[in-house]
């Protein structure tokens, strides 16, 4: 019988949890799979769970929960053969969207599979990544959204709060310095930048479709607009999936190997790390620190 930990996060996604993995033990038991369930009670309880886990050498570490709880697990499993498989439970689930595992039952067709997919790990500012950073105006989106509107209505709640900070939003001017795929350095100028490490961003929409998750360069996508409605052109376009808003004069698409995003504003701004508030400018990332091996469900055919 193969064996392996499952971390989760009890109130993933608003809602209780702990059925729905014992239920997910009893199956993965059924197929001859040990399954060694342990909960999260906090923050940076999941690079605890995961780090422990490993002295075991578990045939793979699943984690039930949002993008950030993986991004926790992920921060201990960097570097090691041991695979980690997503059982997507939080609210948008951008790395189940970009891995195929949108559904309880694709996730575990994953922990069954002997595929995999290499993901980058980017150390943060105070964490790692592993879909992307955010300086400005997502971040403000992030941090402000109501815990309750993000609990009862998901994505929905968030963009009620996104059209609240688009009317408020100071374009604050952000340095961003680094160094860029060739190795040199590089300097720019942005009122809002984010960078992808895989191509979704906030869910289905494509932020860069040119990045590759499994290597070591970041797409940077900087915003240099000054106005509402180059603001809010830039989401409607980066809605349509196509990837039209690169094209924008007012955007710029840059590879890189680290940044780091500093306020030129006189006070600091708030930056995002996969979704979740994560404190103020300035912020580095990168370089990469390695790769996790996802384990995704078999290709058919």
């Amino acid at each position: 019988m193969k064996s392996g930990l499952l971390i989760y996060n009890p109130k993933a996604g608003g809602r209780d949890r702990t059925d729905e993995i014992g239920r997910l033990v009893e199956w993965a038991a059924q197929e001859g799979f040990a399954l060694r369930s342990a909960p999260t009670a906090g923050p940076r309880d999941a690079t605890r769970l995961a780090r422990e886990g490993l002295e075991d050498r578990p045939d793979v570490i699943v984690v039930a929960g949002g993008d950030g709880t993986i991004g926790e697990a992920a921060e201990a499993v960097a570097g090691s053969e041991i695979p980690l498989a997503i059982y997507p439970a939080g609210t948008t689930n951008v790395l189940g969207r970009q891995f195929g595992i949108r559904t309880p039952g694709l996730a575990r067709e994953a922990i069954l599979s002997s595929e995999r997919r290499p993901l980058a790990v980017w150390p943060t500012t105070g964490r790692v990544s592993l879909i992307g950073v955010g300086v400005g105006f997502d971040a403000r989106v992030m941090i402000r959204t109501i815990p309750l509107l993000k609990k009862w209505f998901g994505r929905t709640g968030i963009g009620y709060t996104a059209t609240l900070e688009w009317l408020k939003y100071e374009f604050p001017p952000i340095e961003i310095t680094g160094v860029d795929a060739s190795g040199s350095p590089f300097k720019r100028e942005a009122t809002f930048a984010v960078s992808a490490n895989v191509p979704r961003y906030g869910g289905d929409p494509i932020l860069s479709p040119f990045v590759d998750p499994g290597s070591d360069l970041l797409d940077l996508v900087l915003f240099s607009g000054r106005t509402k409605g180059s603001l809010i052109r830039f989401y409607h376009l980066l809605s349509r999936g196509k990837a039209e808003h690169l094209s924008l004069d007012v955007v710029e698409r840059l590879p890189v190997r680290q940044f780091t995003a500093r306020s030129l504003a006189g006070y600091e701004l708030d930056f995002q790390v996969d979704g979740d508030g994560a404190g103020l400018t300035p912020v580095t990332v990168g370089p990469s620190a390695g790769h996790v091996w996802l384990q995704v469900p078999s290709r058919k055919g």
